[in-house]
């Protein structure tokens, strides 16, 4: 099947409208931004928004999806051994974000609440759970749940990530890439696979043996 390209020109428009929407919540809530001032940030017209989306809740959730389909779309990465389709690389995030960290900074910090939070929660819970599954690795059904696992393990890294933002990036996304592989590698009641679903590739870019 081959799937239709967007028109460069509706993208220009969506990137424009999302760029207005991050400008506007670094100075206020999602309640009182209109979309009265998301359109005269992003210099289009009401018209031109209403062609694209319903109405500033459809546009928000859409946005708010982009979003995290763009930072996924920089960080899985397909493993060497293509035991599975797709692993999450900590370094390509780490950069991503940096590169983006007024984006980021936003769209986890008050402003939003919770409910970007959420959705990137669930993005990378289900990615981890789909890269167990296809793992077909042997799971010790005596340890911590493997629910657990993943939950205690995105919980960790995106609060991580959250910190390292709102403390104003000190230290750089190498230095926090090897440092949270290193608390990853060296958490206990963590198994395969659910562990590998970041080692794997941060043996080919880092070097680091699992523990």
């Amino acid at each position: 099947m081959v799937t239709k390209k967007m028109d460069p020109r509706v993208i220009k428009t969506r990137n424009n409208l999302r760029r207005a929407l991050v400008s506007l919540m670094q100075r206020e809530s999602l309640s009182n931004i209109s979309v009265q001032k998301i359109t005269e940030t992003a210099h289009i017209t009401r018209g031109t928004f209403y062609l694209h989306y319903k109405d500033k809740q459809d546009f928000i959730q859409t946005a708010l999806q982009d979003f995290i389909d763009d930072l996924f779309a920089n960080v899985m990465i397909t493993p060497p051994d293509r035991r599975a389709s797709r692993v999450f690389s900590l370094k390509c995030a780490f950069a991503y974000i940096e590169q983006n960290a007024d984006v980021f900074t936003v769209l986890l910090g008050k402003s939003v609440g919770e409910r970007f939070y959420d959705q990137l929660f669930e993005r990378l819970q289900g990615e981890m759970m789909a890269y167990v599954r296809e793992t077909r690795l042997p799971v010790d059904h005596s340890a911590v749940p493997l629910e657990l696992q993943i939950d205690f393990v995105v919980s960790a890294v995106l609060g991580v990530i959250s910190r390292w933002l709102d403390q104003g990036l000190v230290y750089t996304s190498r230095y926090m890439t090897l440092n949270v592989a290193k608390m990853l590698n060296g958490a206990e009641g963590l198994t395969p696979p659910v562990t590998t679903f970041f080692d794997a590739q941060l043996q080919v870019e880092l070097g680091i043996q699992p523990a």
